[in-house]
């Protein structure tokens, strides 16, 4: 069988498809997968046939209007509002280019930023993933809610917020899809937004923990919390002179802001963190960053292998991407969570009120004591790093690729592409 995984973003929009591809692959299929160009380079040492997408992973997040809006707020619906105007027709060329990378294949897995492709044409089977919960339910409110720093409210409010995120969603997101479909003579959905119903007429795949996030009871049968979908880069090696930082002392804390260190006051927010770290008798490992001279206790790498670095800290302060809580929960440390925008906040709510680490210092009012307060209680409390040890195991040892890749199989199978055996 031959697959498409279509996605867009930043490296870490497009790393839980690496993983899948691998494991697709080693079960015999042939998988391409749609990613910007900046990324091919990784999408090609796993081994992976490339094929582009739209977008500028390394753009986006240096642009004057996201620094600005996301510095105010972290609601993506007002970081969209303030991007500036895009020309005429471009979110149709942006979709087209979306399902030109899909030719030719017999199925196609979608995430969250593409799956919009998905409804202009029914001559391929499909399937969609996303890496944050977006299915209505009564068991935790929606992401953009407005209440992701707030403990649980009743069952029925949740339930609330989930349809008016989805309504709110298909404002901007309607006319755009509806256009796609009479493009190629297709009835309009109108009102009736079809992304209400991902994971009711196809799986819809979710690669994060059911440790972390066990599936609703009110989540339809076609969602699948499948366990986190890793792929460790094989041939990383530590740069010089990290092996001897670690050994030198205590393990120390790491700092990574991946793709939105620009949006950060960096020079600020590295003060603050070499602070924090001396103030729970740390050094600190900081990945990427703003340049200039370190003291002896900091050690800058360019960028790491989470998988190698995280289990040699006390704790990690990110700002709660997808992939890089996938890889802290893994290595059972600590979190501080810096976020930023979007489901950053969802998550670092759910894990502190898990007790995985300090409490969360959203990025717009970063301040020195908070973070202080916060890296101190994730590096130095031991019932914290407890529970992220009993977590980690739990994390590691799920097999959520191949989860993932049992339900494309049967899907597969289901709509004729391949036999039930494969």
């Amino acid at each position: 069988m031959r697959i498409a995984l279509l996605t867009m973003g930043s490296r870490g929009d497009v790393q839980p498809f690496v993983a899948l591809g691998d494991g697709l692959r080693a079960r015999g299929h042939r998988v391409v997968l749609g990613a910007p160009d900046a990324l091919r380079p990784l999408v090609e040492r796993a081994g992976l046939e490339h094929r582009t997408t739209p977008g500028d992973p390394d753009g986006f997040f240096i642009m004057p209007e996201v620094v600005e809006a996301l510095r105010r707020s972290p609601s993506m619906r007002n970081l969209i509002k303030a991007l500036p105007k895009a020309p005429e027709g471009y979110d149709q060329q942006v979709l087209d280019e979306i399902e030109t990378a899909a030719e030719d294949v017999d199925l196609v897995v979608h995430s969250p930023l593409t799956v919009a492709a998905a409804f202009g044409t029914s001559r391929t089977p499909w399937l969609s993933a996303c890496w944050w919960p977006d299915t209505e339910t009564t068991a935790f409110p929606a992401i953009e809610s407005g209440q992701r720093e707030m403990g649980p409210l009743t069952p029925l409010y949740h339930h609330y917020t989930h349809v008016r995120a989805a309504a709110e969603d298909w404002v901007w997101r309607g006319p755009e899809i509806d256009e796609y479909r009479a493009r190629r003579g297709l009835q309009p959905f109108g009102g009736d937004s079809p992304l209400r119903r991902l994971g009711r007429d196809q799986p819809h795949l979710y690669p994060f923990s059911p440790s972390v996030l066990p599936k609703p009871a009110d989540w339809p049968g076609h969602c699948h919390v499948t366990g986190y979908w890793f792929w460790d880069e094989p041939g990383w090696e530590p740069p010089a002179g990290l092996e001897d930082f670690l050994a030198a002392g205590k393990p120390p804390v790491a700092l990574t802001l991946g793709s939105t260190w620009p949006v950060h006051r960096q020079e600020e927010t590295l003060r603050y963190a070499i602070d924090a770290a001396r103030g729970a008798g740390r050094r600190l490992v900081v990945v990427g960053g703003p340049d200039g001279a370190l003291p002896d206790d900091v050690f800058r790498l360019s960028g790491a292998d989470y998988s190698w670095l995280f289990p040699r800290t006390a704790a990690v302060i990110h700002h709660g991407g997808f992939g890089t809580t996938a890889e802290v929960l893994r290595a059972g440390v600590p979190h501080v969570i810096v976020p930023v925008f979007a489901d950053h906040p969802f998550w670092a709510a759910r894990l502190f009120r898990a007790g995985l680490g300090g409490p969360p210092v959203p990025m717009r009012r970063m301040n020195r004591q908070e973070l202080a307060a916060s890296v101190l209680q994730a590096a130095t409390d031991p019932a914290v790093a407890a529970r992220a040890r009993r977590l980690g195991k739990a994390v590691a040892a799920e097999r959520g690729v191949d989860a993932a890749c049992d339900v494309v199989e049967k899907w597969a199978a289901a709509k004729g592409v391949i036999t039930a055996a494969g």
